[in-house]
């Protein structure tokens, strides 16, 4: 794990929470990605470790036993009634797991086409099955990966209740 400070410690287990209790049930899967030529089973280091550094335009990651490119996923489910998979409500949701720089791009490309960083914290943005789930799962999975916190990602689901930072104890 990467070491944070406990003041950040404190604002990762606050989103941790806060994303349990819009998302009860809550379970994402980034250690069971199989490749698709080999079937060896990929876990996150190895997906991330198959990226191409600085690659705007590569979805791809490289798999460590048979050196086959192909793009990976990873998988969302909650038993919240609000939560809505990629076959509907109950359902696991995929995601194709973006390297950061790709994520990058495609998070300025929407942020510059669809209405900014507001439109974002709508919890209306990351809902259903297209590109926008994907990529708020995606900050999510970076986030978690990095240990950063997510509160900031869920602002929008509080009744435009600014998600303070935890008190300096």
């Amino acid at each position: 794990q990467m070491p944070v400070t406990t003041r950040v410690e404190k604002q990762v287990i606050l989103g941790a929470s806060l994303l349990e209790y819009l998302y009860s049930d809550l379970s994402i899967d980034t250690h069971s990605e199989a490749c698709p030529k080999c079937s060896a089973v990929l876990c996150e280091d190895d997906i991330v470790e198959g990226w191409v550094p600085c690659d705007f335009g590569d979805y791809t990651t490289c798999c460590p036993n048979c050196q086959h490119r192909f793009v990976p996923h990873f998988t969302v489910q909650s038993s919240s009634p609000t939560f809505e998979g990629s076959q509907g409500r109950s359902t696991p949701l995929y995601c194709e797991y973006l390297s950061p720089w790709v994520l990058r791009k495609e998070i300025e490309r929407i942020l510059n086409d669809q209405g900014g960083v507001q439109a974002m914290l709508d919890p209306v943005w990351r809902s259903g099955t297209g590109i926008r789930p994907t990529l708020w799962w995606n900050l999510v999975v970076a986030f978690n990966r990095y240990r950063l916190p997510v509160s900031f990602l869920l602002q929008g689901s509080f009744q435009n209740r600014l998600i303070n930072p935890t008190p300096d104890l």
